[in-house]
């Protein structure tokens, strides 16, 4: 077994653009940030490796585990020790390399996610050197999702920032809406539903086997017998096939949204950000609510707009209905939450980088002490 010192962690991808520093972790952060760089996004998953070495070791890394060791037992949560010791170790170990690290040639640090702790460690570093954090966020923000610990935020659309301001008490007046950098859908007429030819579409996420079997399932149960399969960037695609009956087919020509300006019939997906660029297209969207599990996204709450899907029944009375949705209410809805992308995205995003000049403090941390996630979360315990 190799020790828990030198189990090798994923570096954070990083390039230098227009004077500031870009930091990604998945290919779908490159694709939120690309266009405002003006480079083509790397699609593969960052590959440099570093292990925590003797910072696995200090006593701030070993007190820490204590306290992970002790919160894991009493919520008898054994299967999480080795991931959640390993995350401690690497944070640790990039906090100290950061000690070393000077960021003031930047004029700013541009982000897709602010979640990582690997880019909270990066955020504590840029903080400390006055040097100020910009976040696009590569996907709609999640209920989980509502800090912004940034000097600056550039969110999509004007419901997602009433709806952060709401949830976490953050300052409107600090949070721009730039729309969507890396889609380039908003101006597209509804596709034609019926004359693609292309059946139902199941845009799955990278959720863990036995959730996706249990989705499959589902579906095969409403008796689904041709349905298009889009894998997420992570997915792995031999198990997906394991997964699907042999009448299904699995979607391999390039991203899910090229596939949805085509125009399926419907789409079928599980608390995906996928969710937003299909109702954006008219294309009738359901939920799937594996245990009435509330949804991810806070705009696929409106059930009227997006069944929730808990059964085979409701799989098969949302296709049967599919054709008498109300498009143009999927559309407005969207569009509350993005009203723009492409070139006008871009461009509102990097009239917001030229203007950034001095750190300002951040916009809201709702993990601080007292905060909206922190109050809510049983980790406070920690």
């Amino acid at each position: 077994m190799v020790p828990e010192s030198l189990r090798p962690y994923l570096r954070s991808r990083t390039r230098h653009a227009n004077g500031g520093l870009v930091v990604t972790r998945s290919p779908n952060e490159e694709r939120a940030l690309a266009p405002v760089i003006g480079v083509a996004p790397e699609l593969r998953r960052a590959s440099e490796t570093s292990i925590a070495g003797p910072a696995a070791h200090d006593a701030v890394a070993r007190r820490m585990k204590q306290r992970v060791d002790a919160f894991l037992k009493q919520h008898d949560r054994p299967e999480l020790r080795a991931s959640w010791r390993h995350a401690v170790n690497a944070t640790q170990h990039e906090l100290r390399r950061l000690e070393g690290v000077d960021l003031t040639p930047f004029r700013y640090i541009l982000l897709a996610r602010q979640t990582h702790p690997l880019l909270r460690a990066l955020i504590l570093r840029a903080e400390q050197q006055g040097v100020p954090v910009v976040y696009v966020p590569h996907s709609p923000l999640t209920r989980f999702q509502v800090d912004l610990p940034v000097s600056l935020a550039a969110l999509r659309g004007g419901a997602e920032r009433a709806w952060v301001a709401a949830a976490a008490g953050a300052a409107p007046d600090r949070i721009a809406v730039v729309g969507n950098p890396s889609t380039d859908i908003t101006h597209l007429p509804a596709p034609d539903l019926t004359g693609s030819g292309l059946p139902g579409v199941f845009a799955v996420s990278p959720d863990p086997e036995p959730d996706l079997r249990r989705m499959f399932a589902m579906m095969t149960d409403a008796g689904l017998s041709d349905v298009l399969v889009a894998p997420h960037p992570r997915s792995d695609a031999d198990m997906l096939e394991r997964l699907m009956p042999e009448t299904w087919s699995l979607h391999r020509g390039g991203l899910t949204v090229d596939l949805l300006r085509r125009g399926p019939r419907w789409v079928i997906q599980s608390s995906s950000g996928v969710a937003w660029e299909s109702a954006l297209l008219g294309i009738p969207t359901a939920d799937i609510r594996l245990d009435g599990r509330a949804p991810v996204y806070p705009f696929l709450e409106d059930e009227q707009t997006f069944p929730a899907l808990h059964s085979a029944d409701d799989v098969r009375a949302f296709v049967a209905g599919a054709s008498d949705v109300d498009r143009d209410r999927l559309r407005t809805l969207a569009h509350s939450w993005c009203a723009t992308d492409g070139d006008e995205s871009v461009s509102l995003t990097r009239d917001l980088l030229a203007r950034v000049s001095t750190t300002e403090p951040r916009i809201v941390d709702a993990w601080a002490p007292g905060g909206v996630l922190h109050r809510a979360s049983p980790l406070a315990d920690l």
